[in-house]
């Protein structure tokens, strides 16, 4: 599961119009909120991203793939 402070990417281009972006290139952020559907197995969940240029987004967990992950101790 992708957790806050991951840094991600977005993986499907059509999640660009969501996040406000245009273009191909890859859209980078670090994850600040991760919220879970009311779903029987708890695998449907949305994070929400604040992107390198400062702009936010709440994106879907399969439009996005961790690029880092930091273990908080």
């Amino acid at each position: 599961m992708i957790k806050v402070g991951d840094l991600i990417r977005i993986t499907d281009k059509s999640s660009y119009y969501l996040a406000g972006k245009t273009g191909d290139a890859e859209v980078t952020g670090v994850v600040v909120d991760v919220t879970l559907d009311e779903e029987p197995d708890g695998t449907d969940y949305w994070v929400r991203v604040v992107f390198l240029d400062n702009s936010k987004a709440t994106l879907f967990h399969d439009e996005v793939e961790v690029i880092s992950t930091k273990e908080i101790k």
